[in-house]
């Protein structure tokens, strides 16, 4: 074994986001490889247990799945004490997906007191805003950062972010001298085809994941309502979460007479047809004003891009290059500035369209490459020169 892994939940589980699906990608690069990982994670997924041949993760991965139960959101099972424990004290290095759920709190504190080199990714856990909602709203939950998550966070041989922003937020809880690993997420590519342009008359926008105030896309269909067209088209996929804001997303759904496609939870191969038959993806995350956004990079924004799909996109993410590269549009998160891009998304002309969809491909080629990016997050999980708990980072490895 080379390395031990611990996720709260993987793909194919369902309902639990980009989380799962970035554990599942990241260990499938490292197996492609040839690197020999046992990964511990919970069975959890909503519409039945997983068993470990639905992970697909290839030979080199020896799976030990846990029975979930209980706080299911939180991976909570017993199981998972005897698996970590095990894990922890025979792995020479451990890579935990996430913080503050059971499986990686339990898998943290091990490692602090074997003493054993770990590294952490947040996924979005400690961006700035978030940070900010738990603190004001959450006191219980900020005790347990306190007092569980930020002093084993600390003891990590790094920390490892996919942006900047996210990276930021480390440092308001860690300080600035906290050992940061900025790699963004990978796709891979060769596994999604891309599709021509959908045609037709108007515009259709695609929103991916779940309808939940943090993700913003109340707030984009009102701003989607004033400025569209009489065939323009918004199509929205993914579980209602949060009760009184799924509430206020029906209604505006009534409002928009039809105009609104909404399907539900729908799996990886309806995925692909949705971004087939549409524009644009957007990620609105953030557009609430109250939202207290979370997201750290927005897989849906990868996947969309593969597909040949250009994006609208919140500010303040992974993605705020976007626009440089010529492979969609960034807006403020505002109204005003949401407008903006939707009026500007509907004024390309086809040829330009296709020229954005080609760019969006070719960036997820050359620079989201699973492979390639999980080889920048193994060389420091393997340099032994920031192996120790104590030891100082090298510099043109971690920022």
């Amino acid at each position: 074994m080379d390395v031990g892994v611990v996720a709260t939940h993987i793909s194919p589980a369902k309902g639990y986001g980009g989380v799962a699906v970035t554990a599942s990608v990241l260990t499938k690069a490292w197996a492609e490889v040839g690197h020999q990982i046992r990964l511990v994670v919970s069975d959890e997924s909503i519409d039945r247990r997983l068993k470990p041949e639905d992970l697909k993760l290839g030979d080199n991965v020896e799976v030990d799945l846990y029975r979930c139960y209980w706080f299911r959101r939180w991976g909570f099972g017993f199981g998972a004490i005897p698996a970590i424990l095990k894990l922890c004290l025979e792995a020479p290095v451990v890579y935990i997906h996430g913080i503050a759920t059971w499986p990686c709190t339990l898998a943290a504190i091990f490692c602090v007191l074997f003493r054993k080199p770990f590294m952490v990714a947040v996924h979005g856990g400690l961006m700035p805003e978030h940070v900010k909602l738990i603190r004001e709203r959450k006191p219980h939950k900020w005790l347990f950062y306190k007092l569980l998550t930020f002093p084993t966070l600390r003891r990590a041989m790094a920390v490892h972010c996919t942006s900047e922003t996210e990276a930021e937020g480390v440092r308001d809880v860690l300080g600035h001298d906290a050992r940061i690993l900025i790699v963004p997420n990978g796709i891979d590519s060769r596994k999604v085809v891309p599709a021509g342009n959908p045609g037709g008359e108007g515009i259709t926008i695609c929103f991916l994941g779940h309808i939940q105030q943090e993700k913003g896309i109340n707030a984009f269909i009102r701003a989607w309502l004033k400025t569209r067209r009489p065939a323009d088209r918004l199509v929205v996929a993914g579980r209602g979460v949060d009760g009184a804001y799924f509430e206020e997303f029906q209604g505006l759904v009534e409002q928009a007479k039809g105009a609104i496609s909404y399907r539900g939870y729908v799996g990886h191969e309806e995925v692909m047809n949705l971004l087939a038959n549409s524009h644009f993806l957007v990620l609105p995350s953030g557009l609430e004003e109250t939202g207290g956004m979370r997201e750290n990079f927005g897989n849906v924004v990868a996947e969309a891009m593969a597909a040949g799909r250009p994006v609208l996109v919140a500010r303040g993410l992974a993605w705020d290059g976007v626009e440089s590269i010529g492979a969609g549009f960034i807006f403020d998160r505002t109204d005003a500035s949401a407008c903006h891009a939707i009026t500007t998304a509907q004024s390309l002309s086809q040829s330009y369209w296709d020229h954005m969809s080609c760019n969006a491909r070719t960036y997820v080629e050359e620079h989201l490459n699973p492979v390639t990016l999980g080889n920048q997050v193994w060389q420091v999980l393997m340099d032994r020169q920031i192996g120790g708990v104590s030891a100082k980072p090298r510099q043109e490895a971690i920022l």
